[in-house]
């Protein structure tokens, strides 16, 4: 069943990428996005924390690139990770995270402004999940991913499927290997996304991303 107000978020799959907007409208939207993913079947933050569970042990330091309100710092936590990071663009967003109590450190950063302020080789792992869709150089996104992971270290991500296409991610892929900055590339078949949402359901998928940091 779709939730009442699935109207109410209208146009997620085309809003503006600039960094103003998209914080104010997840700042909008902090207080019910718990709720309205739940609602809307969003199952990405478990699978990514999976694919971090697979390749890191558990006293792993994380970085949740793009946390948001906390559904994946939750999901990295229920899988027995203890020391995770997270950075955000909505500042209402990280209000609700810090409610969830499972994050060493939380810090308001605009992901497209590089680089990030973390120091190079600071993480063992990264999840990034439901953010590369307001990231949209994906070769610069990545390399700084790199940068502040580890060598030896796991990145984990999400890409909708129609901008997989659209951004050419796998030539981006392609590129970080040639320049050995990554290896053991894993790419998933579409998945469902957001399946009880009315925009997405069959038709917008996503993409599990993940490598290993060279």
């Amino acid at each position: 069943m779709k939730p009442a107000d699935d109207s109410k978020y209208a146009g997620l799959g085309d809003i503006s990428t600039k960094s103003d907007d998209v914080a104010q409208y997840y700042d909008e939207w902090a207080g019910e996005y718990n709720k309205t993913l739940a609602d809307w079947r969003y199952e990405a933050p478990s699978h990514v924390a999976s694919m971090l569970t697979a390749k890191l042990a558990l006293h792993a330091s994380i970085l949740d690139a793009g946390c948001g309100t906390g559904l994946s710092g939750k999901a990295l936590t229920e899988k027995g990770f203890a020391s995770i990071d997270g950075i955000d663009v909505s500042d209402r967003s990280l209000e609700v995270a810090r409610k969830c109590g499972v994050y060493n450190k939380l810090n308001a950063m605009d992901m497209q402004q590089l680089p990030l302020d973390i120091p190079d080789d600071r993480y063992d792992g990264l999840a990034c999940v439901g953010v590369l869709t307001y990231l949209t150089d994906s070769l610069l996104t990545l390399r700084e991913f790199c940068r502040v992971t580890k060598p030896g270290g796991y990145v984990a991500m999400t890409q909708r499927s129609d901008l997989y296409t659209e951004r050419a991610f796998q030539d981006v892929l392609d590129t970080l290997s040639e320049e050995k900055r990554i290896t053991n590339v894993h790419v998933s078949e579409p998945h469902p996304y957001l399946p009880d949402n009315s925009e997405f359901g069959d038709e917008i998928l996503v993409h599990y991303i993940g490598y290993t940091v060279t």
